[in-house]
């Protein structure tokens, strides 16, 4: 069976200048869309040469695909941001000189770019070039003030024989930042690690914003984040690990759209652990874990995570308000479980308030 897969590719230190064109060709295809569906359907571009007359100086490979992007989504309503997007006639991969680089359309002309890779990257794209996966639509994003191509590509990978569903449920938070549970059999990872790196790179980022040293703190910026990413592809390695382990068939987790993350917390703890989503990279921690899971042949879910901390995952009892403490017995079956394994187990049943 075949999946589709993205890879994330760091663009090489683009100049000033190159970095100025693609945030130009992005506010220009935004723009673009908001006009689009601002117009009756009836009269809306159906080819980059009738688009034209929407839209500022932008190559038609850019305006055909943004077209295909706006009416391959339900009835939007507006864009705050509509990436560039190229599809793959218009995308090119090259290996030069044992360096990777991609060619794209841009405002001046089809550039080629140097790109950053890993070993894992490195690998799809010698099968890239080989013939050996298929491409698909590379897009032109901005992340923390550095830019990427995100390239989907499709992959063979092996299919299971039909049996037994194993299912493997997820619960993230902030005292332990994974748990995943199946059967009574639980894997837990700590938040204290992380908690001590956010301590003292906020501690840094406070003395050198006093001392005005912008680089130096853009650089501790960029030198936290990779050690997170590292942090989060460790923990999703051990997940899968974990899960193949187990013979797990599908992996549930929480849906994190418009999360709530309420933790009843002291002052101090919800400092120390840092409580909101920007803290700690949740999303891309799920990322990680779902494209592993996929390559191990292994189906991933998202399901609804309300109450899930309220439900006893033995006896199916719902409590009236978060159990506290980390430990809880429930009062109508006596069974006793920590609090973020009892979730993790009513993600793997899909038991909520509104079970999904």
């Amino acid at each position: 069976m075949t999946q589709i897969i993205t890879i994330k590719l760091k663009l090489y230190k683009p100049t000033h200048e190159k970095e100025k064109m693609y945030q130009l060709m992005t506010d220009r295809v935004t723009a673009f869309a908001n006009k689009y569906i601002s117009l009756e359907k009836k009269d809306r571009p159906k080819t980059s040469r009738q688009a034209k007359a929407y839209s500022e100086p932008l190559p038609s490979a850019v305006l055909t695909q943004a077209i295909r992007d706006i009416n391959a989504k339900k009835d939007p309503k507006h864009f705050k941001r509509l990436w560039c997007n190229f599809n793959n006639q218009n995308f090119k991969v090259e290996k030069e000189n044992g360096n990777w680089k991609v060619s794209f359309p841009t405002l001046e002309k089809r550039i080629g770019v140097p790109i950053e890779t890993s070993e894992r990257q490195n690998d799809y794209l010698e099968k890239l070039v080989n013939g050996e996966v298929k491409q698909g639509t590379a897009m032109l994003v901005k992340r923390r003030g550095k830019w990427y191509i995100h390239l989907s590509i499709e992959i063979s990978i092996e299919e299971k024989p039909k049996g037994r569903e194993k299912i493997i449920g997820i619960d993230l938070g902030l005292i332990n930042i994974l748990v995943a549970e199946t059967e009574g059999q639980t894997l837990f990872f700590s938040g204290g690690r992380l908690a001590y790196i956010r301590r003292h790179f906020k501690s840094l980022r406070s003395r050198l914003m006093k001392a005005k040293a912008y680089k130096k703190l853009k650089e501790s910026e960029d030198r936290e984040h990779r050690i997170v990413t590292d942090i989060n592809h460790k923990i999703s390695r051990a997940v899968i690990d974990f899960a193949k382990e187990q013979g797990i068939t599908k992996i549930r987790m929480e849906d994190l759209t418009g999360a709530r993350w309420e933790m009843k917390q002291k002052k101090k703890q919800r400092q120390d652990n840092g409580k909101s989503l920007q803290s700690w990279s949740f999303y891309q921690l799920q990322e990680f874990i779902e494209y592993k899971a996929i390559l191990a042949g292994i189906e991933v879910e998202y399901v609804n995570k309300d109450n899930t901390s309220m439900i006893c995952s033995v006896c199916g009892h719902k409590f009236t308000s978060r159990p506290k403490g980390r430990m809880f017995k429930c009062p109508f079956c006596g069974s006793i479980r920590h609090i973020d394994a009892n979730a993790a187990r009513n993600i793997a049943k899909a038991i909520s308030g509104i079970a999904s």
